[in-house]
């Protein structure tokens, strides 16, 4: 076969590409995506199963604050036929305050010049939301998030309850206290308690004498 059959058949053979990846940084990142990894994998057994090579011939980077980009060319030869290539050309983006920007900006470059050059679907299509869009949409996520209520762990309830047992205040009566004293979120169990209530009901609690 020829370099464009070959291609060919590998397209025939890896239709879709299923994200493997979860990508979670704080309360705004959250979502799913497609691994260099796992591309560049099956991409390899294609590769070697149909005798092609594919490696880069050129690369230009430039790096503006903290985003490296980069444009690189790559070869692709047919092994069976050293003479016959094609060249094919991508970009990536890596974002990094210290040195690795360029290898995540050749890592982003690599993926999609597998996804682009095999025409292979991800699911993943960034001109249907617009960066605008996307930063409000994180950025209501984020308040979102904010205005839910934290509520204290089992470690900050065990220090509450050791104080009720010192003072020998009783659950229902610190909590109606508490009630009084915030109003607008009163908590009904003592896993309900935020961290505010928390801190407000140990100082509380310190002051009160040990029960006779």
């Amino acid at each position: 076969m020829n370099i464009y059959e070959k291609i060919l058949s590998i397209m025939q053979d890896v239709q879709y590409l299923a994200k493997d990846d979860h990508i979670k940084f704080g309360n705004s990142t959250d979502y799913k995506a497609l691994s260099e990894e796992k591309v560049t994998s099956i991409m390899r057994n294609e590769l070697i199963n149909n005798k092609l090579v594919v490696f880069p011939i050129a690369q230009d980077s430039i790096r503006t604050g903290n985003i490296t980009h980069v444009d690189t060319k790559y070869r692709m030869v047919n092994v069976e036929n050293p003479d016959e290539f094609i060249e094919i050309v991508s970009c990536g983006d890596g974002a990094d305050t210290q040195d690795k920007g360029s290898g995540k900006a050749m890592t982003y470059a690599f993926k999609y010049m597998w996804l682009r050059t095999f025409a292979l679907p991800t699911r993943e299509d960034p001109d249907k939301i617009s960066s605008s869009e996307l930063d409000d949409k994180i950025k209501k996520e984020a308040e979102k998030k904010a205005a839910q209520p934290e509520y204290i762990d089992e470690i900050k309830q065990t220090v509450i309850l050791k104080e009720l047992h010192r003072t020998g205040w009783d659950t229902k009566s610190m909590l109606s206290y508490l009630a009084k004293k915030f109003p607008k979120n009163p908590p009904k169990a003592i896993n309900k308690i935020t961290i505010p209530q928390f801190t407000f009901i140990v100082k509380a609690l310190e002051k009160k004498p040990d029960k006779a």
